[in-house]
């Protein structure tokens, strides 16, 4: 009986309980699609050129040495009078949320380089972390070698330089090169993005890491 009793249940029930099953196969598909999706990895932009600079310390740190890791390169002058301090106060909010997490220097680290080498000695460049709350060392490689040598490097990176007439300022572009630990650029993070925060740069260190 009982089993005469289950059949009768499910043929009249049919329609619902295949109604119940399609909205069900229909969330899973929803939720994966839509809530679940995958992150696209980043794109590989260019291989990163090969270099080797000197940091404030007289050591040298160069794309050979730091391979293995994902790296945050950026390009400044000291003296710069609007976007460079920001930027690296952003990239320091982001060094110490990396330290927290226990990825600086062993999985991460970030490189400064100087393209103002005559006037960022480096007493200069370490006011300058000093005004930006980097912490110089931890992690974080500032560099200073040859003006036209570091220009030129980067624009290799995609990242253009140029000395102004009279050769006080520089106009350059605002960008973070993230390198993967294959030594390919993958991203240019705009430090100019009013929206732009720590989380944000930590975050696309993470894809990387995953």
């Amino acid at each position: 009986m009982e089993g005469g009793l289950e059949v009768a249940f499910l043929r009249k029930h049919a329609f619902k309980i295949a109604v119940l099953a399609l909205c069900a196969v229909m969330g899973i598909y929803l939720l994966f699609t839509y809530v679940w999706k995958p992150e696209a990895p980043l794109p590989v932009i260019k291989q990163a050129p090969a270099f080797e600079i000197n940091d404030i310390d007289g050591n040298p740190v160069s794309l050979a040495s730091t391979s293995g890791k994902v790296r945050l390169v950026y390009y400044y002058f000291a003296n710069c009078p609007d976007v460079c301090p920001p930027t690296t106060f952003l990239l320091a909010e982001a060094q110490e949320k990396l330290r927290e997490q226990g990825k600086l220097g062993t999985d991460v680290e970030l490189i400064s380089i100087t393209f103002d080498p005559e006037r960022d000695t480096p007493e200069a460049i370490r006011k300058f972390a000093e005004r930006t709350s980097a912490e110089v060392g931890d992690g974080w490689h500032f560099l200073r070698g040859d003006g036209d040598e570091t220009i030129k490097l980067a624009s290799e990176m995609k990242i253009s330089v140029m000395k102004d007439p009279g050769g006080e300022t520089f106009s350059h572009m605002n960008l973070i090169a993230l390198i993967d630990q294959n030594d390919q650029i993958r991203q240019l993070i705009k430090g100019s993005d009013e929206n732009l925060t720590a989380n944000d740069i930590v975050d696309q260190v993470d894809r990387l890491l995953k």
